[in-house]
């Protein structure tokens, strides 16, 4: 078994060019080493065809992340344009519910406190925003 064993990485050596002394004659002649050195030029063609460039891709991974980014932008932007036709029509049911039911007063109440108190309000939140994103 262990001769069998050298026998073959002799042969393996041998067929790959990296033997450092020739094997002797009466090994590399007999019957087993000659059904394992076909074995091996068998094994040589098929892996010749993966040394062809079948498998040269050209993967441009850049745009495929900002198509995914692209994907992600726009799925984001679909949601917060539906929750804002959302939000802006329950707004506006319940300012003309209120109109209907309390009467003309309370537009006109609500402006002047929509007018005063809004920027108060917007203007921290978006410089709060600001900072966040540079951060």
């Amino acid at each position: 078994m262990v001769d069998s064993d050298k026998i073959k990485n002799s042969i393996i050596d041998e067929f790959y060019n990296e033997a450092d002394e020739k094997a002797p004659e009466n090994t590399t002649n007999s019957e087993e080493a000659l059904a394992f050195k076909s074995l091996l030029n068998s094994t040589s063609a098929k892996m010749d065809l993966l040394n062809e460039d079948i498998f040269d891709f050209d993967i441009d991974t850049l745009s495929i992340i900002e198509k995914g980014q692209c994907i992600r932008e726009k799925r984001n932007f679909r949601k917060e344009f539906i929750l804002f036709i959302l939000f802006s029509t329950l707004v506006l049911s319940v300012y003309a519910i209120a109109i209907i039911e309390i009467g003309y007063s309370i537009l006109i109440i609500s402006q002047i406190l929509i007018i005063t108190i809004a920027p108060w309000i917007i203007i921290p939140i978006m410089v709060r925003r600001k900072k966040r994103s540079e951060v």
